[in-house]
C-alpha cells in the first residue's frame, strides 16, 4: 500500500478487508476460549460424578465382604435399599445399611450416618446366589448434562 502524494488515507476496500479479517481472528479465538471452558466445565463435572460413584462402590463393597445376611431376597426383584449384618471375630454385632435420601446415599453403620455419594439418581440392590449386585447412577447438577452409571458385584461372606 503507497501513498501517492495525491492521495490521504486509506480506501474503503482496505477498511473493509481489515474489518473482515479482525472479525475472522476474534471470532476463532472466541471458539477456541469457549470450547475450553466447556470441556473444563464438563471433565470437572464428569469427575464429580465419577468420584461419587467410587466412594459409594467402596463402602458397599467393604461392608458387603464382611456381611453374612442381607435384608435382599435371593433371586428377588432389585431393591432401593439395603442392609447388611455380620459378626466381627470379637464376636460383637454390626449393621449397616444404605438407602436414598433426597439425592444423597446414606450409608447408616451401627447408628452413626455418613454421605457416601450426592447427585445420585437410582440406587438398585439385589443378591443371587450369594453375589450382591449394586446399581448406582449419578446426575450431578451444572450446566452441562452428565448421567454417569456404575454396576457392581460382590461376594458375601459365607456363613458358619
Amino acid at each position: 500500500m503507497t501513498v501517492r502524494s495525491s492521495q490521504k488515507g486509506i480506501t474503503l476496500v482496505e477498511v473493509l478487508l481489515a474489518t473482515a479479517l479482525t472479525a475472522v481472528v476474534v471470532g476463532g479465538l472466541s471458539t477456541a476460549i469457549f470450547a475450553t471452558v466447556s470441556a473444563t466445565g464438563r471433565g470437572s463435572d464428569e469427575t464429580s460424578a465419577l468420584r461419587d460413584l467410587q466412594n459409594a462402590a467402596h463402602w458397599i463393597s467393604r461392608d458387603a465382604q464382611m456381611a453374612s445376611t442381607t435384608n435382599l431376597t435371593e433371586g428377588g426383584e432389585a431393591i432401593d435399599a439395603l442392609t447388611l449384618e455380620w459378626t466381627d471375630c470379637q464376636a460383637s454385632s454390626h449393621s449397616c445399611s444404605y438407602t436414598l435420601s433426597g439425592s444423597e446415599l446414606q450409608r447408616n453403620y451401627d447408628g452413626n450416618v455418613s454421605t457416601v455419594a450426592r447427585y445420585v439418581s437410582t440406587v438398585e440392590f439385589s443378591i443371587s446366589g450369594g453375589v450382591l449386585t449394586y446399581s448406582l447412577e449419578s446426575t450431578p447438577p451444572g450446566r452441562w448434562q452428565v448421567n454417569r452409571h456404575m454396576t457392581g458385584k460382590v461376594h458375601l461372606r459365607p456363613n458358619g
